[in-house]
């Protein structure tokens, strides 16, 4: 039951998806920014997307005590695209490595994988709207290309960046920073 309560959140976040798209488009994207604690949030994001996937084991060693004033719900779901892609573009019972730290006046979250890894031309475009890596290893994985896209858009409306690491046949590493102080709620 909890599992089916997850595809429809999820089912739920992808439409959701689509009309952020629009909403970006359109300058009218509503961002919320709230107090709240980044290690309990990556937390929730690796428990819920643990038992979507089962498939992979996802490591984490916690983080400092960090408090961001952001988007909660946003940043959640740029953390659970992150891992949900290391898992999907990894094979099975590899694992995922979730990071956290902070440096110069920021916290930076990356996720690692042991997976295909993509190619430099590919990397390049890897944020853009509706862009999807096409190869044989990666036509059966469903998605519409809009998930970084939204990801890095968030993240740069936090006044933060995006971006990846990858090594062919190795596998990546995605990584987003945002400022210790995003502004007043």
């Amino acid at each position: 039951m909890q599992k089916g309560a997850l595809q429809i959140k999820r089912m739920t976040n992808m439409i959701n998806g689509f009309l952020n798209i629009s909403r970006l488009e359109s300058g009218k994207i509503h961002i919320d920014k709230q107090e709240f604690d980044l290690c309990e949030l990556i937390l929730e994001a690796i428990e819920e997307t643990q038992l979507i996937f089962g498939s992979h084991e996802i490591h984490f060693d916690g983080c400092p005590l960090i408090r961001l004033n952001a988007d909660r719900d946003k940043i959640e779901s740029v953390i659970s695209n992150f891992i949900s892609n290391a898992i999907k573009y990894s094979p099975k019972a590899k694992d995922v490595y979730v990071m956290c730290k902070t440096e110069d006046q920021k916290v930076v979250v990356s996720v690692k994988d042991e997976g295909m890894g993509i190619e430099p031309g590919d990397l390049e475009r890897i944020f853009d709207r509706y862009y999807r890596v096409e190869s044989n290893h990666t036509r059966h994985i469903s998605g519409f290309g809009i998930g970084l896209y939204l990801s890095s858009e968030i993240i740069e409306r936090h006044g933060g960046k995006v971006w990846a690491e990858s090594q062919s046949g190795i596998g990546s590493v995605f990584h987003f920073s945002l400022p210790l102080d995003t502004g007043d709620a």
